[in-house]
């Protein structure tokens, strides 16, 4: 009977179930993989960096206050003016440098509006801009030491725009420097 055949007592061996498939290794990057996988997981892509066009204005800016400062008056004395690159005694003179670091700016907020890869160039310009900014305040300093000594020995002194100029383009190169690093990363 049809019955006693599928029954468990039946002498007939069965044959086993074939196995399952093997799984099939995971393809090499950059092929798709087999039928019936779902997708490999992706690594999420960096978001592009942003561009940073009001860190490149300010050093644009700020490098050009720093050149145009070296060459406008610092003081005067008896009536003869005095700028970055007047020699006065054996002093070396700050107005080159000082165009050295306008340079930097100038060329850091082109880079700025041109890349976006800027990291490295904004820590650079921001601490060559700290050095002169610090330098700024160093010759504000020597200009009023050299007015009180013409005070005391009654000598016509006046104080020029020039080291201010200096001064305002190196804080304002900062600035940039520090918006170049600060939205590098939103």
């Amino acid at each position: 009977s049809r019955v006693a055949a599928m029954s468990d007592f039946n002498s007939d061996p069965q044959v086993p179930p074939p196995p399952p498939p093997a799984a099939p290794a995971p393809p090499a990057p950059g092929y798709a993989p087999p039928p019936g996988y779902g997708s490999y997981p992706q690594v999420a892509a960096k978001p592009p960096r942003p561009a940073v066009p009001i860190a490149g204005y300010l050093c644009l800016a700020g490098g050009a206050l720093l050149i145009l400062g070296s060459v406008l008056n610092w003081f005067s004395i008896q009536g003869e003016d005095f700028n970055g690159f007047s020699t006065v005694g054996d002093e070396t003179k700050d107005g080159p440098v000082f165009v050295f670091f306008g340079i930097v700016a100038i060329g850091a907020g082109i880079t700025f509006l041109a890349a976006r890869r800027v990291l490295a160039l904004a820590i650079v310009a921001l601490v060559l801009e700290v050095f002169a900014m610090f330098g700024a305040f160093a010759d504000l300093g020597d200009v009023a030491d050299a007015k009180d000594i013409a005070e005391t020995f009654d000598v016509d002194f006046t104080t020029g725009p020039g080291l201010y100029v200096v001064l305002l383009g190196s804080l304002i190169a900062i600035a940039g420097n520090i918006v170049a690093l600060a939205k590098r990363r939103r």
